[in-house]
């Protein structure tokens, strides 16, 4: 397919208000920004009055993303659904992200990134992810007919080698998640893939024509409530999706569809934002540490993030790995499958309530980021004993 950009769509502006520009590709962020030892990203700027959605998924959105038509495979439209509520709130929903094609959030990023290297001729798609990120851009590079690499660490697990081997993309395995960087730089500067994720250290974030995918989540939390919720609870690792989730609220706000924007509630395995925050470190430093919550792991923050929380009015909370498998294991007694980070997300309810960041009676929604089943295994199970009888 020929991907049809949005004639409203007139550039990027960097996240900190100072450099505009006209459309073109912000691979390394703004480079204003960089060249002022302050890297942060780009978002789309766009004129006009947008029309009211119509359609169905994603797409019904387009007037508001960068891209009116791009290659879809039914992402979007997730299920908003009621928890009991907890800790006091006055009511808690889950955004079952995981019910996209590809089984994440990372396929309302994919489709946009992917239609911009359809428009621009690039050579291929390119992802240094071992997760969800990998999956999605191999499966959505297929459906667009382009080649795909994916730079990977040995951590990959089998589950998800499987399913993007099928898609026919190509591996590069790096020791660690910092080499997989300077692989990907190599690759988008010199031999011209064109790349979904981030490749830089200090990070600046994925594609901005992705990212902006993400504010689909808001415009769809809106919809199904009338209202935005007064918090939004997100696992974070670089920070696309909560700044993504942050600028849809703020769009809508300023379009006078909701009343205000909610706070936004960064989850984290490892104090990143939360040190930050606290005025121990900045948004540059290595943030070292362990995790077994897979998705939201690493040792980096960004920009992006940080003002995400900021501008909201929100904060960030640490969940240890022992906090978030209760988490998981709450939401599988309701019947809702999560990754341990997602389980995070639940967990870091009860958190923010004694800490002040979520007050009795309020309403929040918790971002169900994926499911559990490619995630890497925990402490192995033990066997399982044949039942007298059975």
């Amino acid at each position: 397919m020929t991907p049809l950009r949005n004639p409203r769509l007139i550039g990027f502006a960097a996240l900190d208000g100072i450099a505009r520009y006209g459309v073109q590709d912000f691979f390394e962020g703004c480079p204003r920004a960089a060249a002022a030892g302050a890297p942060t990203s780009v978002a789309a700027v766009y004129e006009g009055a947008a029309p009211l959605p119509a359609g169905t998924g994603m797409a019904r959105h387009a007037a508001r993303l960068p891209y009116v038509s791009f290659p879809t495979l039914g992402e979007g439209d997730t299920p908003l659904l009621p928890l009991p509520p907890v800790a006091g709130l006055g009511a808690l929903w889950l955004k079952r992200e995981s019910a996209n094609p590809t089984g994440s959030h990372k396929d309302r990023m994919s489709p946009l990134a992917v239609a911009r290297a359809l428009e621009v001729g690039a050579r291929g798609i390119l992802a240094s992810s071992s997760g969800n990120a990998a999956i999605s851009a191999a499966a959505y590079a297929a459906a667009a007919g382009l080649p795909c690499r994916v730079i990977v660490t040995p951590a990959l697990t089998e589950a998800y080698r499987r399913a993007i081997a099928r898609t026919g993309a190509e591996f590069i395995v790096c020791r660690d998640s910092l080499a997989r960087w300077d692989v990907a730089a190599r690759l988008v500067r010199d031999e011209g893939w064109f790349p979904l994720t981030n490749h830089l250290v200090p990070p600046v974030g994925s594609n901005p024509f992705g990212v902006e995918g993400y504010k689909t989540i808001a415009y769809e939390i809106a919809e199904a409530l009338g209202t935005a919720p007064d918090a939004v609870l997100v696992p974070t690792a670089r920070g696309d999706l909560i700044w993504g989730i942050g600028a849809g609220f703020r769009g809508l706000a300023a379009e006078g569809v909701i009343i205000s924007a909610p706070r936004l509630i960064a989850v984290e395995p490892i104090p990143r934002l939360t040190r930050v925050l606290a005025g121990e470190a900045a948004i540059t430093d290595a943030f070292p540490g362990a995790t077994l919550q897979f998705s939201t792991a690493g040792g980096t923050a960004t920009d992006a993030s940080l003002r995400a929380i900021s501008d909201s009015g929100g904060t960030a909370i640490q969940v240890p790995d022992a906090a978030a498998a209760e988490g998981q294991a709450a939401l599988a007694r309701l019947g809702f499958d999560a990754e341990l980070c997602g389980g995070g997300a639940h967990a870091a309810i009860g958190m923010a309530r004694a800490s002040g960041a979520l007050r009795e009676g309020e309403t929040a929604v918790m971002i169900l980021t994926a499911g559990s089943a490619r995630e890497p295994a925990g402490d192995p199970l033990p066997p399982l004993a044949v039942t007298e009888g059975a």
